[in-house]
């Protein structure tokens, strides 16, 4: 698992590295993590380094830390960020980068370890789960984390990635046993990939790739509170 710490106090990035060491070690986990005290730094890094999980810290007087998460958003769809502030301001902020979390300083490891924990679980999900689809060369493994929403039609399951679209003979229930927990209904005939959701609104949803989706109204609170849950927890 790569991670990296965007934090400008040095101080702050080896406590939340040291919580990040012992966790790991709790997980038998094998991890990298790498340390940057400011945005063009990180940047350069990025251009080589592919990151799972990624720390930032925002500040309200300057806003590199925001400008850079909104630059790794529009690259990396799936990449995890944790913004880091003072302000609680930065909650509603992280809703625009689909931040998985924002944490409120000071730090504790009571804070950090249930955001260790949700990524990891993410981050498991993303490495472990497939889907056997076929295309014009027989069967394949998909990635659950490429699809971005299933559309029903009678017993058939349409499941869209980011270039393909592919069939499979198989029920809503049948699909829900297979898929990861970051999956979700929205409406009778649309499953959702919650990592993939930009935006949500009272009756729709927008997904990453410029899908837009209904939710219905039975659906609605649940929808909610899923993409809450796993995107932003403010501790």
């Amino acid at each position: 698992m790569h991670i990296a710490i965007c934090e400008n106090d040095v101080l702050t990035q080896q406590y939340i590295s040291n919580i990040i060491k012992g966790w790991a070690r709790s997980k038998c986990e094998q991890i990298d993590i790498l340390y940057y005290t400011g945005a063009e730094t990180f940047l350069v890094a990025w251009q080589d380094i592919s990151f799972d999980l990624v720390f930032l810290y925002v500040d309200i007087s300057d806003n590199t830390g925001m400008s850079l998460a909104k630059i790794i958003r529009s690259t990396d769809k799936n990449i995890m960020l944790v913004l880091i502030t003072y302000f609680d301001q930065y909650v509603l902020n992280g809703y625009d980068v689909n931040a998985l979390h924002c944490l409120i300083k000071p730090l504790s490891a009571s804070k950090l370890l249930p955001v260790l924990n949700n990524a990891y679980m993410i981050y498991r999900s993303r490495q472990k789960a497939m889907v056997v689809v076929f295309d014009d060369n027989g069967q394949m493994k998909l990635p659950c984390c490429d699809i971005f929403c299933i559309s029903m039609l009678s017993h058939t399951a349409i499941i869209q990635t980011a270039s393909s679209e592919y069939r499979l003979r198989k029920t809503s229930k049948e699909l829900s046993d297979m898929l990861p927990k970051y999956f979700i209904r929205c409406h009778r005939s649309y499953i959702i990939n919650l990592l993939k959701v930009e935006h949500i609104g009272k009756s729709s949803l927008a997904l990453s790739n410029g899908k837009k989706l209904p939710i219905s109204r039975n659906n609605a609170k649940t929808v909610s509170d899923a993409v809450n849950k796993l995107y932003m927890k403010c501790i």
